[in-house]
């Protein structure tokens, strides 16, 4: 069933595709946060890889044309190094790799996977040098920011039904595989994210978006989008974009993640320094972003106070989902800490890496023995990008992405003389890039932000005269 349902889901957006390219990619971006929309089939596959397939196909059977040109990729050259780098290194790996029993079927087989994650490395990237072959104009690319953060509000809608549901039913609608176990997709467990505090139930939202902290992720990527506008745009919206932006904030704490909140706490930091080391105008006043904060901040404790005046005790609430969860684990997670454990055992693998997605077949061995009993034998990477593209593409692969990351930034924040209303596409990618760092689930919007930048700079070069219009499709 699982197949024929992503067949289906294929063939419709293949249609969408041949009909309106635009019309397909915006839409993979609304898809974007809904990484719970997925089936396992031996590999994870996502609404969002389905409807992104298509228009990554017909831009590649576009390039056959007579007269069509691609445009130049901003910062390209370093763009081509990291996944030269990427591939080329991986596929030498290919000979000299354990080759242990690894999860169930053969797409899991440590050579074959290995072939399969260099594939998916050039898929999870191909929005970057794709985008700017179908979007040329600046509205598209303010339009993909909205249809993100209107993903990110359908799925806190739905997860806000889930949580009524599930507290008046005791019963969760939207178990963790809720799709995938519908679908008959292998590896399924209806899974419901709660706890106990004292005597009591606390339910965590997740929506369609997986895991809670994968909603928590994909919240906290939309609530900062929203800051970057509200401190970069001359009219941000005014009291819609702040009921906006509480609505979320709200989604965000039924989440009960641990690390969305303190994602979206550090990277909501980088957004002011962001701007002022690229240069972006900020719109709003030293006692207007005072006052913001106090705004914010003053009714959060003054609501925290109220609550525990009551006898809820939801400061050991907090507590225990921050303060205590922190001491116990130092904020380092099971696989990262295996992965940590095999770099110190031999720094010369932190060089260059052991190839993408085989980091699991030598960290094995460093496991915690409490860990070991679910992790030993299964598939998993670092959860955080910052330690994945170390342990896999090594120091040398790690500096080449963050290389041409930030010369994409410089070209981007370069690309108008008078930048419009897309001021907030700087701070939003140092604030991105600062939460995929953190973990490893907001990479697909690390590689959006990326699309976006790269497609300003070509639009920029199309305006000024150094480069051609884009031409339409036969």
């Amino acid at each position: 069933m699982a197949l024929a349902v992503i067949a289906l889901c294929l063939l419709m957006a293949s249609y969408v595709a041949l009909r309106d390219l635009r019309t397909a990619l915006l839409l993979s971006v609304f898809l974007l946060p809904f990484s719970g929309l997925d089936v396992d089939v031996g590999l994870r596959v996502t609404m969002y890889q389905v409807v992104l397939l298509p228009v990554v196909l017909i831009s590649i059977a576009r390039l056959t044309q007579p007269g069509f040109a691609p445009p130049p990729l901003a910062a390209g050259a370093l763009f081509a190094a990291f996944l030269l780098w990427a591939t080329v290194w991986s596929l030498l790996q290919l000979g000299i790799i354990p080759q242990p029993q690894v999860g169930d079927g053969i797409l899991r087989s440590p050579s074959v996977r290995a072939v399969i994650q260099i594939a998916l490395l050039i898929f999870a990237i191909s929005p970057i040098f794709i985008t700017p072959m179908v979007v040329d104009r600046l509205d598209d690319v303010r339009r993909m920011g909205r249809l993100y953060v209107a993903g990110a509000v359908v799925l806190a809608i739905i997860g806000w039904v889930q949580l009524a549901i599930w507290y008046a039913t005791g019963t969760n609608p939207i178990p963790v595989e809720a799709f995938n176990a519908f679908l008959g997709g292998s590896n399924s467990a209806a899974v419901s994210g709660a706890f106990g505090f004292e005597s009591l139930n606390i339910y965590r939202m997740n929506s369609f978006a997986g895991e809670p902290r994968e909603l928590a992720i994909a919240v906290c990527i939309a609530l900062l989008m929203l800051q970057a506008h509200a401190l970069t745009a001359p009219n941000p919206g005014g009291w819609r974009l702040a009921l906006l932006w509480l609505f979320l904030f709200a989604t965000l704490l039924a989440t009960f993640s641990t690390s969305g909140l303190g994602l979206w706490l550090i990277a909501s930091l980088t957004l002011i320094p962001a701007c002022l080391l690229f240069r972006v105008p900020l719109a709003r006043s030293p006692a207007q972003l005072i006052g913001t904060a106090a705004a914010f901040i003053i009714p959060m404790l003054l609501i925290v106070t109220a609550i525990q005046s009551t006898g809820f005790d939801i400061i050991g609430i907090i507590a225990e989902r921050t303060v205590e969860r922190l001491g116990s684990d130092g904020a380092i997670e099971d696989f990262d800490l295996a992965i940590f454990g095999f770099l110190a055992s031999h720094p010369d693998a932190a060089l260059a890496g052991v190839g993408l997605g085989n980091a699991h077949l030598y960290a094995t061995p460093y496991l915690d023995p409490l860990f070991a009993l679910y992790a030993e034998g299964n598939v998993f990477i670092a959860k955080t990008l910052y330690l994945r593209l170390i342990s896999e593409l090594g120091i040398i692969g790690f500096s080449l992405f963050l290389s041409w990351y930030l010369w994409l930034s410089i070209k981007a924040r370069l690309a108008f003389d008078s930048p419009p209303m897309i001021n907030a596409i700087i701070p939003t990618a140092g604030a991105v890039l600062v939460v995929s760092f953190g973990s490893v689930l907001a990479t697909p919007m690390t590689y959006a932000v990326a699309a976006a930048m790269t497609t300003l700079c070509a639009i920029g070069a199309r305006r000024s005269g150094q480069l051609a219009a884009l031409p339409q499709p036969a």
